[in-house]
């Protein structure tokens, strides 16, 4: 269903569009003329004049939608009796002075202001018609506007040809599409754009660069994150429209467009895949264009824009459908582990079988650990001047805090200032990042399990499991025989094998180590269970 929304403004000559206009959305699609002369006089001396300058003016701008709407009140007392004319009369003086091919461009609206059958009929006709005409106009308009936005795509080889140009006349065409809540048309066209911005950075990498891709190649200055609790980001658009947005605006604002249709779509886990390419384009678009970024501002940009994706699908998103979905989610933590700390890698193929909230948590407590040794907030000897100057820059980078999360104690942007601004605040925020004892607990007991699992099994995505299985225990301090609740333990010890096969049989020799120490605690949990 096309949903079309009309407001209606007073007719000023400033209005009507230019011949380059690009504009869809403030676009004047019908003009009306009102009158509710039903006078001989008046209407020769000044209404028929005055409708001929409107047209006339209409035609200059090769505007050709329009509609005269005669309202006719059917009591009204006139002094001048003797000249006035029957309502079909003076309609019939339009139409054949204004309307000889095109009698249907004019109406009567009786009675308006009357709740009787005539007025409701009256106004019923009025308004079929005037959505019939604003329909006709509206979609030879908006075929116009593509044939116009395919014509200058098609002049992008050309010298002068500007992408930030090309980028506000389609995402007009997206708006548009917006408007008329056909959200799945509306994301195409920033898809498109998106496709079409790669190619030519990839392009560029190449050796086949384009002039307007010089302005994209100046340093970063700025990496504030993303920002997606509001629907247009007005100050990176604006960036864009000038032709000064730097690469990660670009990418910024294309993907928080993005994130507001799918929402819109009701597919919030699908932000969470589009995120992982964003941050895998991001950083490998800024090497093909060799644009120069602070040491540690990229690490920074990657954790507010992880944090702020999450907490907005969390804010649109019901527990089961997260949890449905926490596959998409712990993939876009994986690759903000891998990117800001090489030490801390966890394979996307246990995602399933982990809790966002606590690997979030995790791999949150692991970023700060990056950011913390690049800053010496980490270090045995504190920072140096060198790593005070370091952060000072990092800090000046990320700006002010968006209005939209200022009043939020939870937002990204407070939680890396704060880590950042001293040792203690480090300290504080990196051994907080664990999160309550029931989400350790629930991580922790899947993290067992997917050992118990995947043991027997000597492949990459055992390996990773024992990796943070150990990294767990050893940060938060948890054995097994807490985090294994009692139906588990049961289960395992009495018909499940640590391979996860069914039926007690001789355990298989496997990795020691693992094998070993969950053994141990195992048996510390016998224990405890008989002296109880």
């Amino acid at each position: 269903m096309i949903h079309l929304e009309a407001n209606f403004v007073q007719f000023k000559e400033d209005l009507l569009p230019k011949e380059d206009n690009k504009a869809l959305l403030t676009f004047p699609f019908l003009h009306i003329y009102w009158t509710d002369c039903c006078d001989t006089e008046i209407y020769k001396a000044a209404v028929k004049e005055d409708i001929i300058r409107w047209q006339n003016l209409l035609k200059t701008y090769s505007t050709v939608d329009w509609l005269i709407v005669v309202v006719v009140e059917s009591d009204a007392k006139k002094k001048n009796k003797t000249n006035i004319l029957p309502r079909t009369s003076i309609v019939d003086k339009i139409r054949n002075d204004f309307c000889n091919k095109q009698s249907d461009r004019c109406v009567v609206l009786s009675d308006p202001l009357k709740d009787s059958s005539r007025s409701q009929e009256s106004w019923s006709a009025f308004l079929t018609k005037l959505r019939t005409l604003l329909l006709m106009s509206f979609t030879k308009n908006l075929g116009k506007f593509e044939d116009d936005m395919r014509t200058l795509r098609e002049k992008r080889t050309e010298p002068g040809w500007s992408f930030c140009e090309y980028f506000m006349v389609q995402e007009e065409l997206a708006f548009v599409f917006e408007m008329l809540q056909q959200f799945e048309d509306a994301l195409v066209q920033y898809d498109e754009l998106d496709a079409l911005f790669t190619q030519y950075v990839v392009n560029f990498g190449a050796g086949d660069g384009a002039n307007w891709l010089t302005s994209f190649c100046q340093p970063v200055h700025s990496w504030n994150g993303l920002v997606l609790r509001k629907p247009i980001d007005m100050e990176k658009r604006d960036l864009i429209q000038k032709s000064k947005a730097t690469l990660l605006d670009m990418r910024s604002y294309l993907f928080s467009r993005q994130c507001t249709l799918l929402i819109f779509l009701q597919r919030p886990w699908e932000v969470t895949q589009r995120a992982l390419e964003l941050l895998h384009n991001c950083v490998q678009e800024l090497h093909l264009l060799e644009v120069l970024v602070l040491q540690g501002a990229l690490d920074c940009w990657v954790f507010l824009s992880c944090l702020e994706v999450l907490q907005r699908i969390e804010g649109c998103s019901d527990r089961a459908q997260l949890d449905s979905n926490s596959s998409h989610t712990v993939g876009l933590w994986t690759y903000a582990t891998e990117k800001v700390n090489n030490r801390a890698r966890v394979s996307t193929l246990h995602a399933t079988i982990i809790s966002m909230a606590g690997i979030t948590a995790f791999i949150s407590s692991e970023v700060l650990k990056s950011l913390g040794y690049l800053c010496g907030l980490a270090s045995e000897n504190g920072p140096n001047s060198e790593d005070l100057n370091r952060t000072v820059d990092l800090l000046a980078g990320l700006g002010a805090e968006p209005p939209e999360t200022a009043s939020s104690q939870q937002s990204p942007y407070k939680k890396l200032k704060e880590a950042l601004s001293s040792v203690e605040a480090f300290e504080k925020h990196y051994l907080n990042r664990a999160p309550s004892v029931h989400g350790n607990v629930e991580v922790c007991s899947n993290i067992f399990s997917f050992i118990c699992k995947y043991k027997n099994k000597q492949c990459q995505l055992f390996q990773n499991g024992q990796r943070l299985y150990n990294t767990v225990l050893h940060h938060w301090e948890f054995d097994v025989q807490t985090i294994i609740t009692t139906e588990r333990y049961q289960e395992w010890t009495s018909n499940v094998n640590y391979d996860g096969s069914r039926g007690k049989t001789v355990e298989p020799q496997h990795d020691k180590v693992v094998r070993d120490r969950i053994n141990e605690q195992l048996r510390m949990a016998r224990k405890t269970e008989t002296m109880a």
